[in-house]
């Protein structure tokens, strides 16, 4: 169980803040695009984007790389890390700086997770042969799917964003309002009157966090994953609406 205090005389905005993460939806862009059966808001869309994946000579990286994001993201596309990097040009340098050994653990967990249905990959192998390589290759990958396929969909979807931020401001005026906007995102979320606090719900020992941090997302669509990171609480969830996902340029 984490707990919130809401006491004291400082502004919510202390204790509550947000982060949107342009690298972070590409790569949940990615983990849709890996779905066998994507979610039916992302139906038309996925069929719309691997086909353009073909056109932009894409397909056969995608392939490659395609058993990191079946059954997750790598964590090396986390939103806390990637918060600043905007632009392609950071994107490149994000992943050309990180060290080969860091990229190489932060892709395990999806190797292992698709290792239990399925046989070793080419890029397991290439990995364990040749790390550098595949770091490479990856970042490569990674911006040349933004530049000639995704970016187009952030110019399009960064204004939801921008909405939901508004939100979560407008929410930070008073504790029922933020309190309010939690549990419409996780409504396991409780509030303790008696120690003027929220109780958010997670497995582990108990501790107290003096701020929690949102995540919202579009491409994102599993269930909201609350999370103890360097001391503060980190709240991932989607924020997409049903009138939204029926936009399939989305």
């Amino acid at each position: 169980m984490i707990t919130i205090p809401l006491t004291g005389t400082s502004p919510l905005s202390h204790r509550f803040s947000y982060s949107i993460s342009p690298l972070y939806e590409l790569a949940a862009s990615l983990h849709t695009l890996a779905q066998p059966t994507p979610p039916e808001r992302f139906s038309n869309w996925s069929q719309e984007k691997l086909s353009h994946l073909q056109i932009v000579r894409l397909m056969k990286d995608w392939e490659y790389f395609l058993p990191l994001f079946r059954y997750g993201i790598p964590d090396t596309f986390d939103p806390y890390q990637t918060k600043g990097v905007m632009a392609v040009n950071d994107q490149y340098e994000y992943f050309v700086t990180i060290p080969t050994d860091q990229f190489v653990r932060s892709m395990l967990p999806s190797l292992e997770a698709w290792s239990q249905h399925h046989s070793l990959p080419e890029v397991s192998e290439d990995l364990r042969e040749d790390s550098d390589y595949v770091k490479g290759r990856f970042s490569l990958f990674v911006s040349s799917y933004w530049q000639l396929s995704f970016e187009s969909n952030w110019e399009v979807v960064a204004p939801l964003f921008v909405k939901e931020a508004e939100r979560i401001h407008h929410a930070l005026e008073d504790a029922d309002s933020i309190v309010s906007l939690l549990q419409t995102i996780l409504p396991s979320i409780r509030y303790d009157s008696d120690s003027d606090s929220l109780a958010c719900p997670i497995e582990g020992p108990a501790c107290e966090v003096e701020t929690l941090i949102l995540y919202p997302s579009h491409y994102y669509f599993s269930e909201p994953l609350l999370s103890i990171k360097e001391g503060n609480a980190h709240l991932l969830y989607s924020f997409t609406t049903p009138s939204v996902s029926n936009k399939n340029a989305l």
